[in-house]
């Protein structure tokens, strides 16, 4: 059984899939939308599963650059104290040096990656695209009348570019 504490780690491999907006159970549930759920699937589908791989992927690195830095932190403290222990030696202290070097480094580059940054615009799009499919559902607004696939394209299209549809 896996810690609560844990769950949340991050992998070395990011998620390669992304669930569905509506579960299968939940289709089949209302056979009366499938071909409204149909044009979603193969309108927003695609762009929803790449914005939300893309936000997970993200999401995992800047999780993984924190975890790195933290455990680096940790060893560092460490090292720090076995170097008050052991004053007669020399390499735990040349071993916290190469280590606070690495650290600086690495929060260097995780600032510059802007990680957390893209995960957030993914993110942003992906739940977008996501709203759109109940929008697009409920027929109401733009998706009120016969020309509602082709405001669900531009809308896709929009958010993909990072606009407000209209």
């Amino acid at each position: 059984m896996a810690l609560p504490l844990f769950a949340r780690l991050p992998s070395l491999r990011s998620s390669r899939s992304s669930p569905p907006v509506i579960p299968d159970e939940t289709r089949q549930a209302y056979p009366t939308l499938a071909a409204d759920i149909a044009v979603l699937d193969r309108v927003v589908g695609p762009a929803f599963h790449d914005s939300d791989r893309a936000a997970l992927r993200h999401q995992n690195r800047y999780r993984r650059q924190q975890v790195t830095i933290l455990v680096g932190s940790v060893v560092a403290s460490g090292l720090g104290g076995l170097q008050a222990l052991l004053t007669d030696q020399r390499w735990p202290g040349a071993a916290l040096a190469l280590l606070g070097v690495a650290l600086a480094a690495s929060s260097r580059a995780t600032s510059e990656s802007d990680s957390q940054t893209e995960y957030l615009v993914e993110r942003v799009k992906a739940e977008r695209l996501r709203a759109l499919h109940f929008r697009f559902l409920s027929r109401t607004g733009q998706y009120a009348d016969e020309r509602r696939d082709a405001a669900l394209r531009r809308a896709v299209i929009a958010i993909q570019t990072g606009r407000e549809p209209r």
